[in-house]
């Protein structure tokens, strides 16, 4: 069988229509990087500086560091996890960098310079000092089905934490999302633990 060649107008239109689907391609696979892009800078990078040596030896004043946004709107916050917490309802209220210690419905006591947590001893592998102010947590702090107890890595020269009735417990609408890498200075740069 014999194939009848196109006529110039048929070449034509041929070629339009493969320009056509490689433009859409394009612009298909275009759209798919930027999407890409837009979830990954908002879930994953958002930045905040650190303003002050509270976190102290894992992060210090005026590093530089991501937050991962989505990590627990599909899972929850683990212990020792260093998070963002917001303190108060409004935008503007301040923002501060902590570690989780006391997950929902536990117990967490500070006695004898170290915490409990259920009464089964915690260990700090961040900071081994003795914990000199317990705070409201000396006689015990039972937690909610959804709230968390925070503390200072620099504990002993810091207590804005949840040891604090001014800072408390936190509930996890006040978490903004997990610390997980220090961006800068670059001598810094690497993953939080």
């Amino acid at each position: 069988m014999r194939k009848v060649p196109l006529s110039k107008k048929q070449k034509r239109a041929e070629k339009i229509k493969k320009m056509l689907i490689h433009a859409g391609i394009w612009l298909a696979g275009l759209s798919i990087v930027i999407a890409l892009g837009i979830f990954a800078v908002r879930g994953f990078g958002i930045r905040t500086v650190i303003i002050d040596q509270s976190m102290n030896p894992t992060l210090q004043n005026e590093d530089v560091v991501l937050l991962n946004k989505l990590c627990y709107k599909i899972g929850s916050p683990k212990r020792m996890n260093v998070v963002a917490v917001r303190i108060g309802t409004s935008e503007n209220s301040p923002t501060y960098v902590r570690r989780i210690i006391g997950l929902p419905g536990e117990t967490v006591q500070i006695k004898n310079g170290k915490v409990y947590v259920d009464d089964t001893e915690l260990e700090l592998t961040f900071n081994d000092a003795v914990i000199e102010n317990a705070g409201v947590a000396e006689k015990g702090v039972t937690l909610g089905d959804d709230e968390y107890f925070v503390l200072c890595d620099d504990y002993n020269n810091n207590r804005d934490d949840s040891r604090l009735d001014s800072i408390g417990i936190i509930d996890s609408e006040q978490i903004l999302g997990k610390v997980w890498m220090i961006v800068s200075p670059f001598s810094r740069l690497g993953l939080v633990h």
